[in-house]
Formats: structure tokens, sequence, C-alpha cells
């Protein structure tokens, strides 16, 4: 009798919580994901693993050519928002992405475990999570004479023996113009680029492509980072690859992981920052990666002997940057195209 009386409303009742829990109970898309190309799929299983084992969350990644293409996504999706969370725009993208107004800050758990002078936003729109320098790499079995300072590659002896990014699409290729910039001035630094095109082969869109270049035995030199010999180190077994560090110096790359504003995953989006930052993480990036974690409280492995090792950096002060970098991109773009 009591299953009678009952039993249809209750059935109604557990229909109607079903469909609750459909609609706000998961997500209606996957937590997403924008890095660019080059990010390493093991890092990528990492997260994916992660979030399914621990939360029974679904996480899907988007990969972008470099961080150009990608910021510019996040602008034109701005609102609308499709991804959640983005990996890899640096210190430099951050004045873009602030005045574009397409990011929320978010303080992680593990803040104060990253070293205090690679916390480019002490809001935590972007949060360090690797960083490394920016340098040439050279292969050791094509080229006979080495340079020493970024003076030497003018040379008529590296005539088409060079591969660069475009710094209006790559980090690595924008970081390389700031480190132009921060040698030779404003007075200075477009003559050094219009001295340099002859020994330049092409100018890339991001680094995949330039880096594709060296290693297929094109070109001897690339703009890379400090840490790519490592990969070679441990794929390949071989120390032909060598990073380059001229005028005994480099600029810093420091890049970030933050949260899309408007997510509609709040919670995971922050739960992946975290998971970024933690030290499960954070040890797979020098030899995955090839770049340096974060934390303060890791060792570096053996195979980072043969990393750069830089004296001094480069960098130039992030309001310097945000003030001019439009300015810059531009005129070097015309010194290019002359």
């Amino acid at each position: 009798m009591v299953l009678r009386k009952w039993g249809f409303p209750l059935v109604l009742v557990l229909v109607f919580a079903l469909f609750l829990s459909g609609c706000f109970g998961r997500p209606e898309r996957p937590l997403t994901v924008y890095t660019y190309a080059s990010f390493p799929p093991i890092l990528i299983e990492q997260i994916v693993d992660h979030f399914q084992a621990e939360y029974g969350v679904q996480v899907e990644f988007r990969s972008f050519s470099d961080t150009g293409p990608l910021l510019n996504q996040l602008a034109q999706e701005k609102k609308n928002p499709q991804g959640d969370v983005v990996i890899g725009l640096d210190n430099n993208y951050l004045p873009k992405a602030l005045e574009l107004g397409i990011l929320a800050p978010y303080r992680p758990q593990a803040a104060d475990r990253i070293r205090p002078d690679l916390i480019f936003d002490p809001e935590f729109h972007l949060t360090p999570f690797d960083y490394g320098y920016v340098v040439f790499n050279y292969d050791s079995e094509r080229l006979t004479r080495i340079p020493t300072s970024h003076r030497d590659l003018l040379d008529p002896e590296y005539k088409g023996k060079i591969v660069v990014e475009n710094p209006l699409t790559s980090s690595p290729g924008q970081v390389f113009l700031l480190t132009t910039i921060a040698l030779f001035g404003e007075d200075g630094y477009l003559d050094f680029w219009r001295a340099l095109k002859p020994n330049l082969l092409t100018i890339t869109p991001g680094w995949d492509e330039a880096y594709g270049i060296f290693t297929s035995g094109e070109v001897p030199l690339v703009v890379s980072y400090g840490a790519s010999p490592v990969y070679h180190l441990i794929a390949e077994g071989t120390e032909r690859y060598k990073a380059l560090v001229l005028d005994g110096g480099a600029y810093a790359q420091i890049e970030g992981v933050g949260i899309v504003k408007g997510t509609p995953h709040l919670q995971n989006a922050q739960r992946l920052v975290d998971y970024v930052l933690s030290p499960a993480f954070q040890s797979l990036i020098p030899e995955t990666q090839f770049m340096y974690p974060v934390r303060s409280d890791l060792e570096l492995p053996p195979s980072f002997r043969v990393a750069a090792q830089a004296e001094r950096l480069f960098n130039l002060p992030p309001a310097e940057v945000a003030a001019n970098l439009e300015r810059w991109l531009s005129a070097w773009e015309q010194v290019i195209n002359e």
C-alpha cells in the first residue's frame, strides 16, 4: 500500500534528480586545456590520467603551433570561452593577456614553493610552472667555427646557416628579439637584424618548424632552449647538439599556467593549476619538457650537466617590454620585409 501510494511520485523525484545530476553534476564538455604543439605528450597523459583517476573528470588538450596563435584564439573566444586552462603563455605575453582580459587570477596552493624571482605576476593571472634560457643551439658535427658573441653571427661565414622563429607568432622568437634589444639597444637592434638577414636560411612561424630544420641538417644554428641538448642526451645518447651561450648570458623565458576567464569549470581549472605545481608533476618537467621546474625544493637530474649555464641574464624590465613591445615588433617586421 505504501509503495502504491508513493511509488509514482518517488519515480518522478528520482528522474528529476537524475536530470539535475546530468545538467549540473557533470560538465557539459570536458575540461579543455589550450597549449602549444610541442607540449610533451607524457605531461598531457599525466594530467589526463590524474584527473580521471582522482576526480572522474575528462580533460582534453587543444594544441596550437605556438603561443601567438594560442593567444589570438583566446582573444577571439573572449565572449564565449571554449578553453578552461591555458598552459604556455610566458612572462612576455602577460601584458597582452591582461590587456585582453582573458585570464582569471588564482593564487595556487603551492605559491610559496615557487622561486620568488620567477613570479612575474603577483596576482597570479599566470602562475610560473617552468623556465628556461632562450639561446642558440648548434650542431657540433656541422659547425666548424663556434661563435662566442651575437656579433659573430653576422660573419658571412654563417650565410644561410641560421634559422630563427618569428617574434610575431613564436615565444622563443620574441625572446630572441628582446635579447637583441637588450644587447644593442633601441638604436642598434634593427641594424643587427639587417646585418643578420643574409645569414638566415628562413624565419619560421614557430619552434617546431625551426628545430625540425635544424635537426634535419639543413642548418647548424637555431634559436632554441638551453636544455634542448638534454633531450638529445636522453633520447639519442648523443651530445652532438650543444647549447650556445653567446656574450656570456641569456634571456630567461618563464612559462605560465592560467585559468581562462569565464570558464564554467572553475574548480577543476584551479585543481589543474595546483596539480601542475605539485612535486609529482614538477619532477617530470626537466626530462620531458626540458625546462627547469619552478619549485625551489626540487633537485635537477644529472642529465642537466649539458644544459646552458648563463652567467648573467639579459631580461628587460617587464614594464619596459609591455610599453614598447608592439612598436618593437612593428619595426622589426618592417626591417625583415625591406
